[in-house]
Parts: structure tokens; C-alpha cells; sequence
């Protein structure tokens, strides 16, 4: 007899402007951290990308340095689709999580500002761009992007999101 069971994916999808420093970025940690899990899809996007543009050169550097390979990305705008489709999307900033649930206001339970699992306290809020900054400030990104990934997944974990 066939098994006609169909295994529930978990889609994950980071979200910064361009999508070409933060979120793919994230989106490597992410697919690194989850390999073995078949079940978890990761992707990226950009509130305001430019359709194939590649990672920043730095961006691919700060990810290399850690053992991700992220030459291969390409940017990809944000839509409606996209959105409705992921069951967790992590934002890199407050405006984007605002500028996602503007769009497909049915997803507001699912969309989280990544610097909200910071260890850091205070009124540091979003993750900042390093767009156009020193290979040292992507460094520090990743860092940052890298810490709040792994203290979101504790707490989705107890939340069982993942």
C-alpha cells in the first residue's frame, strides 16, 4: 500500500530591503543550521529588490568566513505569494514587518523583527544595514544576524514553530 502521507514543510523566510546583505546572510545560517531537516525550506526576499541582483561581495565574504556559500544567491522582490506561503518570516527591521503586514494583514502572527531576540537590551530595534560599510561591519552583522537566529530558534522551539 502507498503512503499518501504528505510531509508538512516549514517555510522560513528572512526579509530585509535589497536582499542582497541581511537576509541572504540569514538565509545561509539558517540553511546551514537546518540541513538535516528536510522539512524546513528556507528562502529570502526584499521589500524593495531588484530582481537577480547577486549578495554584496562582502556579504558573500562575512558568510564564507563562517563556511557558508552564498555565491550563488540572487535577490528577489517580496509579494503577496511569497508572503502567504511562509509560515515563519523574520524581518530585519520594524519597517519591514510593518510593510509585510500592510500588504497580507492575515500573516501578522507569523512575522517577527529577528532584533526582538537580541541579547542585547535597550532600544536597538532592528538590525543594521551594512550596505555600502567596511567588510568589518558586515562581520558584525553576521555575528548579530547569527546570535538572534539561534535565540529564535530556542523560543520557537518551545513556541513549536519549528
Amino acid at each position: 500500500m502507498q503512503d499518501l502521507s504528505i510531509e508538512k514543510k516549514t517555510k522560513i523566510l528572512t526579509v530585509c530591503t535589497g536582499n542582497i546583505c541581511r537576509s541572504p546572510m540569514a538565509e545561509g545560517i539558517l540553511r546551514m543550521i537546518f540541513q538535516a531537516h528536510p522539512s524546513i525550506v528556507v528562502s529570502s526576499a526584499g521589500t524593495h529588490a531588484l530582481e537577480g541582483n547577486p549578495a554584496t561581495e562582502f556579504s558573500v565574504l562575512a558568510s564564507m568566513e563562517k563556511g557558508i556559500d552564498i555565491t550563488g544567491h540572487r535577490a528577489r522582490p517580496l509579494d503577496g505569494a511569497l508572503i502567504r506561503s511562509s509560515s515563519i518570516i523574520l524581518c530585519m527591521e520594524p519597517a519591514h514587518v510593518e510593510w509585510l503586514i500592510s500588504l497580507e494583514s492575515s500573516v501578522y502572527e507569523r512575522v517577527y523583527n529577528l532584533a526582538d531576540f537580541s541579547e542585547t537590551t535597550g532600544s536597538k530595534r532592528k538590525i543594521a544595514d551594512p550596505y555600502g560599510c567596511s567588510l568589518r561591519e558586515y562581520r558584525l552583522c553576521f555575528a548579530e544576524i547569527n546570535k538572534c537566529i539561534h535565540n529564535f530558534i530556542v523560543v520557537g522551539r518551545e513556541k513549536n514553530l519549528l
